[in-house]
């Protein structure tokens, strides 16, 4: 069944995906394997994007059906107004000047199926803002997500506009989007770049559970 559920992930079949989602967990599944499972069939559309089988219209619908099991499963979530109390184990946006919001707001269910708090500030986010909601909250990890291609310059800024602010030290800065790669990542002076959304979700996991880690 299990092979079967990332199937249905893979070829985009949202009814039968939730079906097969409700089935595993009566089963006695966890939500950490069916997250798993999840992940592994957005790699296989993430495969089939990137060979030109499926199109952006598909990606945004692997979102749908990836958000939508998450709910089922329960997910972690953070209110801003300060309602449930606490801090964002994460805040994330993208740069200013950059409104594609798909892969971020995937990865935003990706770290809260790991139940990281998130506090998602949306696209086209100036520096000051992330600033601000730093100081605010004070959360471990900031998230920049870029697609475009001046938006490494916006994370430049950004980071900068952190440093200048006596922020950075207090912070673990990931950087992600088609708009880096590892060289961009270091000379943003970031403290990790991932080309890959499972990846990046396990390295905000590490560094909730292993703050030291690098």
């Amino acid at each position: 069944m299990k092979e079967e559920f990332v199937k249905a992930i893979e070829e985009l079949d949202e009814q039968h995906a939730r079906e097969l989602a409700e089935q595993l967990k009566q089963m006695g599944c966890s939500q950490l394997d069916i997250v798993d499972l999840l992940q592994l069939g957005m790699k296989l559309v993430g495969l089939r994007y990137e060979g030109g089988e499926y199109f952006i219209a598909d990606l945004i619908m692997s979102g749908i059906i990836f958000r939508e099991i998450l709910d089922l499963n329960g997910r972690a979530r953070f209110s801003p107004d300060g309602g449930d109390g606490g801090r964002p184990d994460a805040i994330i946006g993208t740069v200013e000047g950059d409104v594609h919001d798909i892969g971020k707001d995937i990865f935003i269910s990706m770290l809260e199926s790991k139940d990281i708090r998130t506090m998602d500030l949306g696209v086209d986010v100036p520096p000051e803002r992330f600033v601000e909601e730093i100081e605010r909250f004070r959360p471990p990890i900031v998230v920049l997500s870029g697609t475009m291609t001046f938006a490494s310059e916006s994370m430049r800024r950004t980071i900068a506009r952190i440093a200048e602010c006596g922020l950075r030290d207090q912070v673990k800065i990931a950087v992600g989007g088609s708009a880096v790669n590892l060289e961009t990542a270091t000379q943003l002076r970031a403290d990790a770049y991932s080309a890959d959304l499972i990846s990046g979700s396990a390295i905000c996991r590490r560094w909730l559970e292993k703050p030291e880690a690098e």
